[in-house]
């Protein structure tokens, strides 16, 4: 939803609530091409982090409205549908965090990290707003228009989103933003075949490591075989095995850790949270979401490549030291170098990011920077 990923990828002592501005940190008195600078700031742990049903009262669902904005990410568009982001669809980084650690119980350095690349690939770091789907008029390109003529938004192809999703075409095959019934059926059938059974829901009904594991070669196979264009890079590559670890960990019932086809129809078809549903019982962390992916890639393992010329090439290795480093640094090489070149606000903001984006990773900010085509 990741698609990635995430896929790829995600409370505060007072959770954040989408009554607020689109902004939540204040705005100082300095504009560039227009626009208002929004200090950026990384929120404080949340104080609880416990077993809790979602929604509560407060957080009912609101189907979204013609100018709302909604992406490829099923979790994310929840949380907008029922106000945990805002019903905008258009968030800031701090609001990204208290959302995804309110409705998912989402660690709180795993949620800045993936919060902070949202901002830094397909938002605006000097306005701190990013759109969870496509274009929005809320957020305008960096000034200057350093990164391009267009912010994108999460649904623009290539930092964020990309190819093999679990439930989205690939880019130039279909519709690469929104859910597809088509694919989600093809879902259902691999819960058929490796499915656990539930007294509630039925025979092969519930979804397992196995389901993942086969369904998720099964979408890299037919997009291999499909798509002539197929880049899965090792970043990509790990963020969309992330998005189906993401769903194995974040949206199982935190009362028993099982996920069965209402609960997945739930987040997937309906984009709201299902019925008597409670988050995780304890923060999921980077180390935690690594370690399922692992297990869903490890059982047919993969080498990064694309498809040239409809031949699958495999990409060279980056022998960073670990695959970890390996996906940060390939990350980096899709960013824009020009935000190396920043100064004053927006360089203030963009170190911010960079420094939660690198620290789960454990890598130093300063020394592995942005090395991308501005707007691509």
């Amino acid at each position: 939803m990741l698609t990635a990923i995430f896929t790829f990828l995600v409370a505060t002592s007072v959770f954040f609530r989408a009554t607020a501005s689109p902004a939540a940190a204040p705005a100082v008195n300095t504009t560039n091409d227009g626009q208002t600078f929004v200090k950026i700031t990384v929120p404080p742990f949340p104080v609880d982090t416990s077993l809790e049903v979602i929604p509560d009262s407060q957080h009912p669902f609101v189907a979204p409205g013609p100018n709302d904005k909604r992406g490829p990410c099923p979790g994310l568009n929840t949380l907008a549908n029922h106000g945990y982001l805002p019903h905008s669809g258009v968030a800031s980084f701090e609001q990204l965090i208290e959302g995804v650690e309110a409705g998912y119980n989402m660690e709180h350095d795993l949620a800045s990290a993936l919060s902070a690349l949202a901002i830094l690939a397909r938002g605006n770091a000097f306005i701190n707003l990013v759109s969870l789907g496509g274009e929005s008029d809320l957020v305008p390109p960096l000034p200057g228009k350093i990164d391009g003529p267009t912010a994108g938004g999460l649904a623009k192809h290539g930092r964020f989103e990309g190819d093999v999703s679990l439930t989205r075409h690939d880019i130039g095959e279909g519709d690469y933003q929104n859910f597809q019934d088509d694919l989600y059926d093809q879902f259902l059938t691999y819960v058929g075949r490796y499915g656990n059974d539930s007294p509630t829901t039925g025979n092969a009904s519930v979804v397992t490591l196995p389901v993942l594991q086969e369904y998720k070669h099964h979408r890299f196979l037919s997009e291999q075989a499909s798509n002539a264009n197929l880049e899965f890079s090792i970043a990509r590559m790990i963020l969309s095995y992330d998005d189906a670890a993401f769903v194995l960990n974040f949206f199982a019932n935190g009362t028993d850790n099982v996920i069965d086809t209402a609960i997945l129809g739930s987040f997937f078809r309906n984009q709201t949270f299902p019925t008597n549903w409670y988050r995780r019982s304890s923060p999921g962390n980077f180390t935690f979401i690594q370690d399922t992916a692992a297990e869903i890639l490890d059982a047919h393992p993969l080498v990064p490549g694309t498809n040239k010329n409809g031949v699958w090439t495999p990409d060279a290795p980056l022998n960073t030291g670990s695959t970890f480093t390996d996906v940060h640094f390939n990350v980096m090489q899709n960013l824009a170098s020009s935000l190396n070149n920043v100064t004053g606000n927006l360089k203030t903001n963009v170190e911010t990011l960079l420094a939660a984006w690198a620290k789960p990773f454990g890598v130093d900010p300063t020394k592995v920077r942005p090395q991308g085509t501005p707007g691509q």
